[in-house]
């Protein structure tokens, strides 16, 4: 009989395991995801920095200011999704990698 507890015992852990590692693969591709979306916001503002004259337009203006805005959201986006792997400013700090 203590076979049978143990057998179930040890099937609801390998159970609460797998959805760990479920959502530990849903954070880690989360993470993948908005890294290029940090990417691509920063290549969309160097190709507007290329674009860009001494004389700034009213709309050259609004499109940096959209450029800056998605930028800044991709950034919040990607700190949250590492903070959820446990990486941040924080473990650069504690490993001495933040120098």
């Amino acid at each position: 009989m203590r076979m049978g507890r143990t057998a179930t015992i040890d099937r609801g852990w390998h159970k609460m395991a797998a959805r760990r590692s479920s959502n530990e693969e849903a954070d880690l591709k989360r993470a993948r995801a908005t890294a290029k979306e940090c990417e691509t916001a920063a290549t969309e503002l160097a190709d507007f920095a290329d674009r860009l004259s001494t004389v700034t337009t009213p709309a050259e203006l609004a499109e940096f200011d959209h450029l800056v805005g998605r930028e800044a959201i991709a950034l919040s986006r990607r700190v949250e999704a590492f903070g959820r792997l446990g990486l941040g400013v924080g473990s650069l700090e504690a490993t001495g990698s933040a120098e």
